[in-house]
């Protein structure tokens, strides 16, 4: 019963576990020993089903929204709250924990419990502030979620007040908060390049200014010795370049912007002057002589 549940997404109706063969004995049988677990009435699933998955059956709403994306990778904003879709029609009770979308998915569901990676989005652009959401976007095709002509799709009846940002949108932006710090400083007046080529040495998260190396440093990315030597040895590489490298962490872009886009504009700052009086060449590769 349990490898029937599986193949049905680990959650399915007594009349879909029925019409396999599954008879109402075997079921109360199943919960009763704890290898299947009644979610609501009518509704069974696994020991180990997913625990939003499963919120959403007992609930009888489907994921979506944040939820759906932060389960695959997609950045979805700081909001760690349950987001379920439910039919205007739907009696279920509000859940202080669960933020409910009384409303038809425009775009399907995958099944019952959880709508399409691309009604997940579209819900998700109408959740979520500006930053989050054109960083949404971008997750979403740098992580293969979606393909870049499903994102076109969503930008071409996406909100007015993101139309700004779809605009300013990239395809290889390798974090939402390289989004976030991209579109900041891009709307400060700056020039700014998602993956900055370092030659040999991969590339620096943004370049401001054609002068400046900006790393944004997430701790899931950049922990561990190894990680630790490449970002520094990517540092060296870039000022060999006449490249001015800053990195900055995650507090530095939600808990102390200002003081961080002041840092950034004394650095380019600088580094212009430097550039403009600079009289040694660029220097490109380990081996090569000062």
């Amino acid at each position: 019963m349990t490898d029937v549940l599986c193949t049905l997404g680990h959650v399915a109706s007594r009349q879909s576990l029925t019409s396999r063969g599954i008879a109402p004995g075997q079921l109360r049988r199943a919960v009763a020993t704890g290898r299947i677990q009644r979610l609501r009435r009518g509704v069974y699933g696994c020991a180990h089903v997913d625990e939003q998955i499963a919120r959403a059956a007992t609930i009888g709403g489907a994921l979506t929204c944040v939820s759906v994306l932060r389960s695959h990778g997609v950045w979805a904003g700081d909001s760690l709250r349950l987001h379920l879709q439910l039919p205007p029609t739907s009696s279920a009770t509000q859940d202080p924990s669960a933020q409910f979308h009384w409303a038809r998915p425009r775009f399907g569901l995958q099944s019952p419990w959880e709508v399409t990676p691309l009604q997940s989005l579209w819900q998700a652009l109408h959740c979520l502030d500006e930053e989050n959401a054109i960083a949404a976007m971008e997750s979403a095709m740098w992580t293969g979620f979606l393909r870049p002509e499903q994102i076109r799709q969503l930008a071409l009846h996406a909100p007015r007040r993101l139309q700004d940002g779809i605009r300013r949108m990239v395809n290889n932006s390798g974090s939402g908060n390289e989004t976030i710090v991209r579109l900041r400083l891009e709307r400060a007046g700056f020039t700014v390049v998602a993956q900055g080529h370092v030659p040999g040495m991969g590339h620096q998260d943004l370049v401001v200014d054609d002068c400046v190396g900006l790393d944004v440093d997430g701790r899931a990315w950049h922990e561990g010795n190894d990680r630790f030597a490449t970002d520094r040895d990517r540092d060296v590489q870039a000022e060999g370049l006449g490249r001015h490298s800053l990195r900055i962490r995650t507090a530095h872009i939600f808990r102390t912007w200002p003081h961080t886009l002041a840092v950034i504009e004394r650095a380019v700052a600088d580094a212009r002057r430097d550039r403009e009086r600079r009289r040694g060449r660029v220097i490109v590769r380990f081996d090569d002589p000062f």
